[in-house]
């Protein structure tokens, strides 16, 4: 086994050979407060440096603590990405943020008696990369802020919640809760506390963009990462070019849409961010590739992503969503006779090799002849075959949101994730 000091000389001279180098550099600050707690938490950044060797036809990567500029190639084009949004979160004090955080709290603790506790928490991270060769010289800042607002309420021995806030690709100006939001959170919460267990069965749904977007991710998201087509653990790899959904049914990976929590210039392998479209009004086009991946399945590469220097570079998604549609959401409501509308998403889970699909949402609410009547029911099952789920969607409407996430593949290598679309309107297995 090599020691600290004989692995940089090593990997400094296979960047001599190579001329092949990936710096990375991440920082990142917690501010969370709960009831009268108010916890601050920032780690020191984490940096290191990748080279990549081909010798003899085998690929190696040496992956070494510290960003050694030094040892990256010159002379080739320089492209700088600054995704830092409007304002920085590097200028903004410590003491702006905190106030953010506490007034936004001491709001929801005195919004109604029966809240009994309120968390906000405010995260924000910085990503410096710079991913150099013969050929180019990409270097990028991409800042990405997640706040958000969590309640319990109770009555008569019962507890509910509920959840409110924003994460996307910029900066502090993404820390605005309007106050019909804040407001709708809390009614929404205590509405709950008289909600009911659904009765099980098969429903004509309508999906709140969050839900939809949860839906793409766990559809045609893992299930399309390429390294699985690699070890034929990949159902959909015998269906590229095939129908699978409907023609309502269209899901892009994006890495450059505006304000995407997974968003990125360029990828760990250095290639420039491109949409990818994985299912085309129902036709399964294809999949999502890293450069190995890529190179093996003559594929198009730019979606490599690793958790951090010392991690691997996997096949990942970036800001998986469904395209919007036509019809507005008020449409779909009224399209559907006895059905239920989902808000809220809990959890996902799917099968790439079974195509079975799971995803828990909070809570749903009864549409009855075209209208939704106000009652609530609660912690509902969707369940369903990936191709009969998106086959019964009959309906997108013409708006679009986006929500953050995390997404771990592997050994729980974690990269950030952005989900989302348009309402849509389904048929589904409710539980």
């Amino acid at each position: 086994m090599e020691g600290p000091a004989t692995l940089v000389q090593t990997a400094a001279e296979s960047a001599r050979r190579s001329r092949w180098v990936s710096m990375s550099r991440a920082s990142g600050l917690v501010i969370m407060a709960m009831g009268p707690t108010v916890e601050i938490r920032q780690d020191p950044p984490r940096e290191g440096t990748v080279v990549r060797e081909v010798r003899g036809g085998v690929q190696r990567e040496w992956a070494v603590p510290g960003w050694n500029a030094g040892w990256a190639p010159s002379g080739a084009p320089v492209e700088t990405f600054d995704w830092t949004g409007e304002r920085p979160v590097n200028g903004v004090s410590l003491e702006e943020k905190l106030d953010i955080v506490t007034r936004l709290r001491d709001r929801l603790q005195s919004k109604d008696p029966r809240v009994v506790q309120v968390m906000v928490r405010y995260q924000e991270i910085v990503e410096e990369k710079r991913v150099a060769t013969e050929a180019f010289d990409r270097r990028s800042r991409v800042g990405r802020v997640h706040f958000i607002a969590h309640i319990v309420v109770h009555k008569d021995g019962r507890s509910e919640y509920e959840y409110s806030g924003r994460g996307a690709v910029g900066g502090f100006e993404l820390t605005s809760l309007d106050p019909e939001q804040v407001d709708l959170m809390v009614e929404r919460a205590v509405r709950l506390l008289d909600a009911e267990p659904i009765e099980p069965g098969t429903y004509k749904v309508v999906t709140s963009p969050e839900v939809s977007g949860v839906l793409a991710h766990e559809a045609f998201g893992h299930g399309v990462e390429m390294d699985l087509f690699l070890s034929e653990r990949a159902r959909s790899q015998r269906y590229i070019g095939q129908r699978v959904g409907s023609d309502f049914a269209t899901i892009i990976d994006d890495p450059a849409v505006p304000g995407g929590f997974g968003g990125y210039p360029f990828d760990d392998d250095g290639l420039l961010a491109s949409p990818h479209v994985i299912l085309d009004h129902g036709i399964l086009k294809g999949g999502l590739a890293d450069a190995d991946a890529a190179a093996a399945l003559h594929a198009v590469g730019g979606n490599g992503r690793r958790q951090d220097y010392s991690r691997k570079v996997y096949p990942r998604m970036s800001n998986t969503y469904f395209q919007p549609g036509t019809s507005t959401p008020e449409e779909l409501v009224a399209g559907v006779e006895r059905g239920i509308y989902l808000h809220r998403v809990e959890s996902g889970m799917e099968d790439p090799r079974n195509w079975g699909l799971q995803i828990t949402c909070h809570y749903g609410e009864e549409i009855q002849d075209g209208r939704m009547t106000g009652k609530f029911y609660r912690t509902l099952g969707m369940t369903g075959y990936v191709p009969e789920v998106l086959h019964s969607i009959d309906g997108a409407a013409d708006d679009f949101d986006m929500w953050p996430g995390h997404c771990g593949k592997g050994w729980k290598e974690w990269v950030t994730n952005g989900t989302g679309g348009p309402h849509l309107r389904m048929t589904a297995r409710l539980g």
